[in-house]
């Protein structure tokens, strides 16, 4: 049984350090202030500096997908050395990372034709591709097979929900991405809408004017989730993500476990350039995936 490597674009948010503690490369996205020099997210341009121009100069910073070699750079040493390689991508709704992947997959295909090289589109993206990748790294560690950690994937994908409060639409509308929110209201740069990232499409979970209503909205639609679908609370794990709130997230966190008490919470997270760039500071949610041994895997 060969050996497989798991790859994941920038955009899971796990962390460099996560990363290399569950054995995960990550291929970074790019991140440009002045939209003609662009950095390698954490790599060469820190969050810390990133947040700062957001908040501090009301910048509008642009980011860039990995490149075709970015990802033959990064699959290449794994395959040299006998491994096949599974990789993970935000969805595709969201970015053209996963046609970068999927182009590199075709090219070192026929540099090593005995390998296997999985290219997935999570459906997902930031805190809910992480939990994926954590479920992967555990099921590798656990002697799962590579085919057995592909089916789980493309099972996760469909269950796995993001459920968000946008910090600021100015850059939704800024970046293009506002598409079906924009039906919302005539003064949709005023309200906050309540976001379901499901199946690898964004859907409105409602409306509110206020960063507390928001926090009650997440944890109302969350709570109803698990009673319209029937799904154990027991049988996911969660974690709450955030730009630059952290004030708010204790008490956002004791909500959503009073309200959901049986789901597997994470530690809180700092949601990266790759979604901020395009919901703005103040964004703000919570993402859940179904372990693996739920799936009889």
């Amino acid at each position: 049984m060969a050996e497989f490597q798991i790859f994941s674009d920038g955009a899971c948010d796990i962390g460099f350090e996560k990363a290399e503690e569950l054995g995960i490369i990550l291929v970074p996205f790019y991140v440009s202030m002045d939209h003609e020099t662009y950095y390698k997210e954490i790599l060469e341009l820190s969050l810390d500096e990133y947040f700062r121009y957001m908040t501090e100069e009301k910048g509008y910073p642009k980011t860039s997908l990995p490149s075709i070699q970015d990802y033959i750079d990064a699959f290449r040493p794994s395959l040299e050395a006998g491994k096949d390689v599974i990789c993970l991508t935000m969805t595709k709704t969201l970015t053209s990372s996963i046609e970068s992947a999927r182009t590199a997959k075709q090219m070192l295909e026929e540099e090593y034709p005995d390998a296997r090289i999985h290219v997935i589109n999570s459906w997902l993206g930031t805190g809910a591709q992480s939990l994926m990748l954590q479920e992967m790294a555990r099921m590798q560690k656990d002697g799962k097979t590579l085919e057995e950690v592909v089916a789980y994937t493309e099972k996760a994908k469909i269950d796995g929900r993001i459920h968000f409060m946008v910090g600021d639409l100015s850059y939704l509308e800024i970046g293009g991405r506002i598409g079906k929110l924009a039906v919302l209201s005539g003064s949709i740069l005023k309200i906050k809408p309540i976001i379901i990232l499901k199946g690898g499409e964004i859907g409105v979970g409602g409306v509110v004017r206020s960063r507390k209503k928001g926090f009650s909205r997440i944890v109302e639609v969350t709570k109803n989730h698990f009673a319209e679908t029937g799904e154990n609370p027991a049988h996911y794990i969660a974690t709450i993500g955030t730009t630059t709130i952290w004030e708010d997230i204790p008490d956002f966190e004791a909500m959503l476990k009073e309200a959901v008490p049986d789901m597997d919470y994470l530690p809180p997270f700092q949601i990266g350039a790759t979604i901020a760039t395009h919901t703005g500071p103040g964004t703000t949610g919570i993402c859940f995936v179904k372990k693996y041994e739920h799936y009889g895997l």
